[in-house]
């Protein structure tokens, strides 16, 4: 069991949490002694999959449910567009953002872009919290170094990613997103499709990322994309009024 104190969710969603991590060694009567020591004002459990027993522990002890997070990886394997996909990215491209180009993303982000994650569909947060949440991480990453893209399209701006170095061979692809305006435009793959393009001219040999299993449609896109699952946790969550 690993216990991470999130300091950071203070400044970003104004509750002290602790992320609960459960490994697959861990047995349920380590897990039911020890885990009442680490709640907080908001507790995040992270379950691998099959620990059913723990699962439903969990629920008695008043944890909900609010999400599966899946990791997966690109290793460089070609693509297989269909014909319509190859259109749509040819009629794109992509370049490392300005200062302007930043502020323009994180004003669509103040604007809720992102509605799917597990602060997001929390009734105890706002959309606007989950969004600030995001901006917040955003900075943090820039200025360690992680380097953030534009996508355009007839030169407007339809979108972006971000890209993280975790070595010289691996890199993680840690956000990334399709602008209001555009979300009926088919381009929402695009996004991950650059980010292994341009994760593969920086020398990467793997490609990293995750989502949320309530974002159905991230799912569809990764596998089509050719990317491989590697870790699949059940997230629950508890707040103490």
């Amino acid at each position: 069991m690993k216990i991470i104190n999130a300091t950071w969710e203070i400044k970003n969603i104004g509750v002290k949490c602790n992320e609960i991590i459960i490994e697959n060694d861990d047995c349920i009567e380590k897990i039911k002694n020890e885990i009442a020591t680490y709640e907080t004002e908001y507790t995040v459990v992270k379950i691998p999959v099959k620990k059913i027993d723990i699962m439903l522990w969990l629920q008695e002890m008043n944890f909900f449910f609010i999400e599966m997070t899946t990791s997966c990886q690109h290793i460089g394997n070609s693509f297989n567009l269909n014909r319509i996909q190859q259109r749509i990215i040819d009629s794109l491209n992509y370049e490392e953002m300005s200062e302007m180009d930043v502020d323009y993303m994180y004003g669509e982000i103040r604007n809720c872009l992102f509605t799917t994650d597990r602060i997001a569909v929390d009734p105890y947060f706002t959309l606007q919290q989950a969004n600030n949440r995001y901006i917040n991480w955003i900075k943090d990453e820039l200025k360690s170094g992680a380097k953030s893209y534009r996508v355009s399209h007839n030169q407007n701006q339809v979108g972006f990613f971000i890209l993280k170095k975790n070595s010289e061979r691996e890199w993680f692809a840690f956000l990334g997103g399709l602008y209001s305006s555009y979300l009926e435009s088919g381009f929402g793959f695009s996004m991950n499709y650059f980010e292994v393009i341009e994760g593969q001219k920086l020398g990467a040999k793997r490609i990293l990322t995750s989502f949320s299993s309530n974002n159905r449609g991230a799912a569809a896109i990764h596998l089509n994309l050719g990317y491989n699952l590697l870790k699949q946790y059940y997230i629950f969550v508890k707040h103490k009024h």
